[in-house]
Formats: structure tokens, sequence, C-alpha cells
């Protein structure tokens, strides 16, 4: 009996850990191509614009919109939204569940219009409150930043929506409509804003493209929905108990990424004082270091969420745990070597990538140290999407509030203070040591709150991650100064050599040191390879 219950439970494990793995491959997967289309999309913009005043108007314009998105949709829908409504489904109170989940839709949609209606109205004035140099330029240039500003108020409407959407969804373990979502997004922004392009509309042609991409993002997760047998209710009960519950998580998370979304504001707002183009360049570094961050970080952390948060509501704190540890260690092997190698190559990525058309060269080495000032901190913004979420499947929102207030003083702190010693570069110094700061606090009182999560197995992953990434640099290093000793980088064809073949040996050396090693990130990852390769 004892052993058919053992096996019950090893069965059950091994589910679990394939069902977080498929969800963790489908975001992987999703998120790179999403991301891949963005990068894709200023390399597009960049070179038929420039590096100039109308870029930082279009990079201006999303700010706003963007603000409102993610403050009441983007991040404390996991933290609020998914628990709540998970319970429901797992407990088979669906009538319950789809009341609650209704009227937050519902809330969250007349709200979002509202501020929507109020953004049309008022754009010169937000626009001037939260970019005060907007009001030194040239008339012509702030009325281009506030008429791209009211185009994507409209996309902040659809997208409010489409995150609700997306929360039901997660919550039954379907992640595949959001990622397909997020991955039409894109193609639809480029697609209608390169026509429009065509057609004489300029750079607004791209901020249509927007509202459309948000348009059919949304569509993508309706009809996954109504197949998954949820039902929507035109209702506003603020008496249910499934929605004072979410209120009451989301208060407090609400609070913190406002903080947080200030945080990047101020930034935004400090690079636009800098000159122009400063703020493309600026968005353009962030990005491509968001790039590991949303396309491996992102994902292990919410495929993980889900099982998490179900470990605890069984009172299984060990599973938890262990949950914790894989998350922190996966991200730490995936993220820290690509940030190493991103600030290894970040000159011939640059070259490879960006320079054409009406980005001049003069802009590659500006980008190019943005960058790899911002990947200094990519591990901390990287490792903190798994110890928030590990935070929140306690039902701990409180903590993470208080933690980024801290972190947004010290960030504004840091950024008056550096830029006056080192310009731009002091926006991405200061909020690289924010993140690092950030993730080492989260740690700290995430470990108070659930005692030891398995530190030492961490350490040793961190520590082993490092010595792979430091031989990785030099072996990089000594490769470029080979190759361009040896080989012109005057044309794109050589450029793109350089930078697939540079990738390549660092790739290599980091796996070679990860075998030598015998990193458990990566054996237990070829162990499965050669298991399904053997049974097949």
């Amino acid at each position: 009996m004892m052993r058919v219950e053992k096996e019950d439970m090893s069965e059950a494990k091994k589910s679990t850990q394939a069902g977080v793995m498929k969800a963790a491959s489908i975001l992987i997967i999703a998120n790179f191509l999403s991301s891949i289309l963005g990068v894709v999309r200023e390399i597009i913009m960049s070179s038929v614009f420039g590096m100039n005043g109308t870029l930082d108007a279009y990079n201006a314009a999303f700010t706003i919109p963007d603000l409102i998105y993610t403050i009441l949709v983007g991040g404390g829908l996991s933290a609020a939204f998914i628990p709540v409504f998970s319970g429901y489904i797992a407990e088979k109170k669906y009538d319950d569940g789809y009341e609650m989940a209704s009227t937050i839709l519902n809330i969250v949609a007349i709200v979002v219009a509202v501020l929507c209606v109020i953004g049309e109205i008022f754009t010169p004035q937000l626009m001037g409150f939260v970019f005060p140099k907007l009001l030194t330029w040239e008339p012509e240039m702030a009325h281009l930043a506030f008429t791209l500003t009211r185009i994507m108020f409209f996309q902040c409407f659809f997208m409010c929506l489409t995150g609700i959407c997306m929360g039901i969804l997660q919550s039954y373990k379907d992640f595949a409509p959001p990622s397909i979502g997020a991955v039409l997004y894109n193609i639809t922004i480029i697609g209608v804003g390169v026509l429009l392009l065509t057609l004489g509309t300029g750079i607004a042609g791209f901020s249509i493209g927007v509202v459309t991409g948000s348009i059919v993002n949304l569509m993508v997760q309706i009809f996954p929905i109504q197949r998954h047998g949820f039902k929507y209710r035109r209702v506003i009960d603020f008496d249910h108990e499934g929605v004072r519950k979410f209120f009451k998580l989301f208060a407090p998370v609400l609070f913190g990424i406002a903080v947080t979304q200030l945080n990047l504001v101020v930034n935004r707002t400090f690079a636009l004082s800098q000159g122009d183009g400063i703020l493309s360049n600026i968005v353009y570094a962030q990005r491509i270091m968001q790039l590991p961050i949303n396309i491996f970080a992102y994902a292990i952390a919410m495929s993980i969420f889900p099982t998490m948060v179900e470990h605890f509501t069984k009172d299984n704190m060990d599973e938890y745990k262990k949950d914790l540890s894989l998350g922190i260690r996966n991200v730490t092997f995936i993220i820290l070597p690509c940030a190493v190698g991103i600030i290894s190559v970040r000159v011939p990525l640059v070259r490879a990538v960006y320079l054409q058309g009406n980005f001049e060269p003069e802009n590659v080495p500006i980008l190019a140290t943005l960058l790899a000032l911002y990947c200094i901190g990519m591990i901390g913004y990287s490792v903190r999407q798994v110890v928030l979420q590990g935070f929140y499947a306690v039902k701990e929102t409180k903590t993470p509030v208080t933690i980024n207030i801290f972190i947004l003083c010290l960030n504004m702190l840091l950024t008056v203070t550096f830029v006056k010693f080192w310009g731009a570069n002091g926006i991405a110094i200061a909020y690289s040591v924010a993140g690092l700061v950030s993730v080492a606090t989260q740690t700290y009182f995430l470990r108070r709150k659930v005692g030891p999560i398995r530190g030492g197995e961490i350490r040793d992953s961190i520590l082993k991650c490092l010595v792979s990434c430091v031989v990785m640099f030099i072996v990089v290093t000594a490769a470029i100064i080979i190759f361009e000793h040896s080989i012109s980088v005057e044309t794109k064809l050589n450029q793109f050599i350089e930078l697939i073949a540079m990738i390549a040996i660092g790739g290599i050396t980091y796996l070679m040191m990860a075998l030598i090693l015998k990193m458990e990130e990566l054996t237990s990852i070829l162990a499965i390879m050669k298991k399904k390769f053997l049974h097949r």
C-alpha cells in the first residue's frame, strides 16, 4: 500500500514538473519571438528616422499609456488576480470564479476608459509634467509627441482588457494564447507601421500599428477563454468574497508597482534632459538588456508560480522551496552568461544590428556603452522576478512594496548623483546598482518570511556560473581582438559573421566550463535529453 502511494506521489511530481517545463518552454519560445520582433521594429525605426528627436517623441509617447497599463494590470495581475481566480477553479467553484473575474474585468474597463478620456483631453499638460524638457522643444516636435501619445491611449484600453484575459488563461495553466498574442502584437505593429510609412504617415503609422496590434492581441485571448468554459457576467459586485480578496492583495501591489514605474519615468525624464537621441539610446539599451529577462527569467518565474501557489496552499513548504531554488538557479545559469556575453560583444552587436540607414556611426559607442552598463544589473532584475513570485505565492505583498519604495528612493538619489559625474551613463549605472540592491534585499526578507531557501545550493551554483562567465569573457574578448585585426568589419556581412562567431565561441566556452564544473542545471537537462533519446 505504501509503495503504491509513493509511486502515485512520484507520478504526480513528475506530472507537475512536466507541466512546469511545458509552460516554461511555451513562454520562452513565444517571448523569444516577441522580443526579437520588438528589436526588428526598433531596427526599422532607427534606420528610417535615426536616433533623434522624432524617435525620442515616439518613445516618450509610450510612457503614460504604458504606466496606466502596468500599474492597473501588468504586474498586479499575477500577484492578486491569478491566486484568487485559480483558487475558485481548483475548488470547482466556477460560478463564483466567473462572477469575481467578470467584476474585475468590468471595473478595469470602466477605470481605464475614464483615464484614457482624461489623457486624451489633458495630453499636453500630462506630458509637460512628466517631461518638462518637452516645453523647450520646437512646437512641431512637441505637437508630434502629443499626437503620438493621444494615439497610444487607445492601445492602453485594449491592452488592459487583454491583461485580464491573460490572467484568466494563465489560471487555467493555458499559456499558449497569451504567448501567440504577444507575437502577433509585434508582427501587426511592424506590418501596419511599414504599410502606413509608405503612405506618408511618418512615425505616426507605427503608433497606429501599436493600437491595431493591441486589438489583435485581445481577439486572440477571447476565444480560448470561451473554450475553457468561462462565462462573462455583466456584474460589478464589490461584496463578493473573491473581489474583496483581490483588492486586499492588489492594494499594496498597486502601490508597489506605481513606485517601480515612477522609477522608470524618472529615468526617462533624466534621459530626455541629456540631449536629442539620448532617450532613444537608453530605451534601446534597456530593450536589449530586457531581452534575456523577458525570454527566460519572466518565463521561468511565471511557469513556476502556479505550482508554488499550489504547494503553499497544501502546506508543502519543502516543495515550494525546491521550486524557488530551482527557479533562482536556472535563471542565474541562463541570465549571467547572457549579461556577460552581451557586455563582451556590445560593440559588434550594436554595429551589426543597428548601424545602417540614418543610424550614424557615432551612435555605436554611445549605445554600446549604455548597453554594457545596463547589463551589469541584468542578473538582479532577472532573479528578482523569481523572488517576487515567491512572495506572491505565499500571499505576501506588503514587503515587496516597502522594498520597492526604498529602491525607488535609492535609484533617484543615485541617478541625480551619477548624472553629474557621468551624464547619461550615470542613469544606466544607477539603474543597475538599484537592481542588484533590490534582489539582495528581497531575498533577505523572503528568507525571513519562509525560512532557509536552500541557500547552499544556490550559492554553489552562482559561484560556478561566475567562474564560467569570467573564462567566457576572456576568451570572447581575445577572439574579437584577433578577428578585427585579421578581417575588416566595414561590410555588413563581416559584421554579422563577427557577431555570430563571437556568440558561438562564447556559448561553447560557457557550456564547456559548465560541464567541467559539473553544474547541475546543465547535467540535469542533458540527462533528460539522453533519456528521451534512448527511449525513442
